[in-house]
């Protein structure tokens, strides 16, 4: 059976079998490589089975196949380039939804990336957060998730934490409070946030004026002190150098 016909016979039920999957899988790879019309067809099976009961091998199948497409490119291997980014986005958003199997994708695209354009680190944050506010609790997998954007090689900051990921959390935790969490939230909170304001390039080891500044407008934010921020504050009192008098006064005021 040729790709195309596959595909006509996978739409007209609408759904993927494990044995679907491996027969498209067999067929994708079979002279080794992806190319621009097999990738089109990716979305366009994965557009019509979205929110369906298929075989999780299709995401898994669907995930490493266009990763395999954009980064492992004659062109630009192991970098998602311009033109890669406005096809890819353009597909993901293409039936004005992101599902989970293309959540899937963005974040393996930033774990496996050696660069990627800001515009993906962007749209990889933005995509991340609607999806973990869409139920309003963090689990496990998102937890999970969240490491991975945040702290692959093709994310914002790369191996550190930029202010927007910095930012991107504090907006996570502003919404899930006081919510059933997965136990690893608050840990990748603090670590996270402690990292951005520890181990940045102009005053490491040190929650300078601006930092400081910065960090009371966040904690301050929503109007409600958490654990987690209490956490951070806790963890930024034992572990910097120094610190802001904001800090250190929210410090003694919070009796930290």
């Amino acid at each position: 059976m040729k790709l195309s016909e596959l595909k006509t016979a996978i739409l007209k039920h609408g759904v993927i079998d494990a044995d679907e999957a491996k027969e498209v899988r067999a067929l994708l790879f079979a002279d080794g490589t992806i190319d621009r019309d097999e990738a089109n067809l990716l979305f366009e099976v994965n557009d019509a089975v979205s929110g369906k009961a298929n075989d999780p091998a299709w995401q898994t199948l669907f995930v490493e196949a266009i990763t395999q497409h954009v980064l492992a490119d004659e062109k630009s291997p192991g970098v998602l380039d311009a033109d890669e980014l406005v096809w890819l986005i353009g597909n993901i958003q293409s039936d004005g939804a992101v599902d989970g199997t293309e959540l899937a994708l963005v974040v393996e695209i930033s774990r496996c990336a050696r660069s990627t354009p800001q515009a993906f680190q962007d749209f990889a944050l933005r995509v991340l957060k609607q999806s973990i506010l869409a139920d309003g609790v963090v689990d496990a997998a998102e937890v999970e998730m969240i490491k991975t954007v945040i702290y692959g090689e093709g994310s914002d900051g790369g191996a550190g934490v930029s202010r927007a990921e910095a930012d991107f959390l504090f907006d996570i935790n502003d919404a899930v409070t006081g919510k059933t969490n997965d136990a690893g939230w608050q840990k990748l909170m603090v670590d996270a946030i402690s990292a951005h304001l520890l181990e940045d390039d102009t005053s490491p080891g040190v929650v300078d004026e601006a930092e400081g500044d910065w960090l009371m407008k966040r904690l301050e934010g929503d109007g409600n002190f958490d654990d987690a921020e209490r956490a951070i504050l806790s963890n930024l009192k034992t572990n910097a150098k120094s610190m802001s008098g904001k800090l250190k006064f929210a410090c003694e005021t919070h009796k930290i």
